[in-house]
């Protein structure tokens, strides 16, 4: 039993030599998902998504594709994502072509087609812990190919440069505020494009999304162990479920690239709050 960590890498800024290294970061994260391999918990085991549409081989004519997932041996919970692991709540991801596109916890989920270039591609549905570790092995996860030739595909994002560096500045909440139940947190993004269409896809200069962690951005998986989630508006729905009253914890936004690494230098934000 194994899990995938996906590859430390440098980010993007926004002038032609970052995009090309951005570009060769996402490639380098396609390859390199998987080579890094540590034990996993024995019940994980248990854990096992499948396919249940489309079926393998499908023929994608238009610019999305959905998606129905089965999943067993554990129930889907979103709430618990980015901490601690627990035996019966998971969730899973969705991997094209090796490369991450999003966390879900819902049978059905939907991959837009931006940016990916016509002709066969994979796609991988994986169990994933509430660390985000990925259980990988056959039995498992499952891989279906489908062949993507669009009739009228979208217009190709293309890099944008700017003089100005980007930003994210948490607006909610505030520092030393008392959350309980649902919260919202809430950025403001400068001189970045935050695109939902373009999880997973190849690197874009000035393109990409933010991520809300939980009192870290370091460590393996690009820091992604303590993710409560992904976002590409300003605005992220969390909860303090899984969390202990009286404990004090930071939020921390930060924005990375399509391939889910942080822009280097990182550009991140942080406020510190009391679970009530």
């Amino acid at each position: 039993m194994a899990l995938a960590l996906l590859a430390a890498a440098c980010g993007k800024n926004s002038n032609s030599k970052s995009a090309a290294k951005t570009t060769r970061t996402a490639a380098a994260t396609s390859t390199s998902m998987h080579e890094e391999m540590m034990p996993l918990p024995d019940y994980a085991k248990g854990f096992k998504t499948t396919f249940a549409a489309p079926a393998d081989g499908v023929k994608v004519t238009g610019n999305e594709l959905k998606v129905e997932v089965a999943v067993s041996g554990f129930k889907l919970d979103c709430d618990l994502a980015g901490k601690d692991n627990t035996p019966t709540s998971a969730h899973y991801h969705l991997l094209l072509d090796k490369v991450l596109i999003n966390m879900y916890c819902s049978p059905d989920a939907t991959v837009s087609m931006q940016n990916i270039k016509p002709g066969v591609h994979k796609l991988e549905v994986a169990p994933a812990l509430n660390d985000h570790a990925e259980v990988l092995e056959a039995g498992n996860a499952q891989t279906i190919s489908f062949d993507y030739e669009p009739t009228s595909a979208l217009p190709v994002l293309t890099d944008e440069t700017s003089a100005d560096k980007p930003s994210i500045k948490i607006l909610s909440p505030k520092p030393g505020a008392v959350l309980s139940g649902a919260f919202d947190v809430v950025v403001e993004i400068k001189n970045f494009e935050d695109n939902c269409n373009l999880f997973g896809k190849p690197g874009v200069a000035g393109y990409g999304h933010w991520h809300a962690n939980l009192d870290s951005m370091e460590g393996s998986m690009m820091g992604m162990g303590t993710m409560l989630g992904m976002a590409c508006t300003n605005t992220f729905h969390a909860t303090t479920t899984g969390l202990k009253s009286g404990q004090t914890h930071d939020v921390i936004a930060l924005l990375v690239d399509n391939g889910h690494a942080p822009l280097h230098p990182a550009v991140a934000d942080k406020v510190t709050v009391t679970i009530g």
